[in-house]
């Protein structure tokens, strides 16, 4: 007879006994989670570190950059005003470029209109008057040309920055502060003053003394 082969207890069976772990399997899990989690939180924190890096260094070209336009804006306008000033400097020197020239010639301009009074006063004939007024108006016109510009305040109210008051006398009709005579006229270059007119001037008439009365 054949014998009868012994079949193993299922418990015994070495496919259905479970293997044991190693004793350190979940400690060294923990471990790399734990160096995870510090790898993480290291690596915000980096990042964090560098956002504010940045954003203080924006901060700071954001200020360089409004100095430098402030720097700019003030440069722009230190340009405009020197540019204006020159030119005004320019213009006035060409405005003004004939102001001795016309001061040189204002002596010879009084001896025309003196000489024309004379001629008026000594009663010469119509024709060498109106040939000497003709002259004396041309000269005129050409001074005229160059911005110098006589004028004659007579009757008009005494104006102490474009006239002289030579002396003040005493007129039954005329308005007192008014200019009464001329002795020498005026002159303007280009609208400025360059001599004053020398006139008197009216006041008012005396009270009457005793002797008068």
């Amino acid at each position: 007879m054949a014998k009868k082969t012994k079949t193993p207890p299922e418990s015994e069976s070495p496919k259905n006994q479970e293997e044991p772990l190693p004793e350190d399997s979940t400690d060294e899990d923990s471990e790399a989670e734990v160096k995870v989690e510090i790898s993480v939180e290291n690596d915000e924190g980096q990042e964090q570190e560098n956002f504010e890096q940045l954003q203080a260094r924006i901060e700071e070209l954001e200020r360089a950059l409004e100095e430098a336009s402030a720097y700019a804006l003030r440069a722009h306008a230190e340009v405009e005003n020197v540019r204006r000033r020159m030119e005004r400097e320019l213009e006035k020197a060409h405005k003004y470029a004939l102001s001795e020239f016309a001061q040189a010639l204002l002596s010879p301009l009084d001896t025309f209109d003196i000489a024309l009074q004379s001629a008026k006063d000594a009663g010469v004939s119509d024709q060498v008057l109106q040939g000497f007024e003709l002259s004396v108006k041309s000269l005129a016109d050409a001074l005229a040309k160059f911005g110098i510009i006589g004028f004659d305040p007579h009757g008009e109210v005494f104006d102490p920055e474009k006239h002289k008051a030579m002396t003040y006398v005493p007129h039954p009709d005329a308005e007192p502060g008014s200019v009464i005579e001329v002795f020498r006229k005026g002159y303007l270059l280009n609208d400025r003053l360059i001599r004053g007119a020398e006139v008197v001037v009216a006041k008012e008439p005396d009270p009457p003394s005793e002797e008068d009365s």
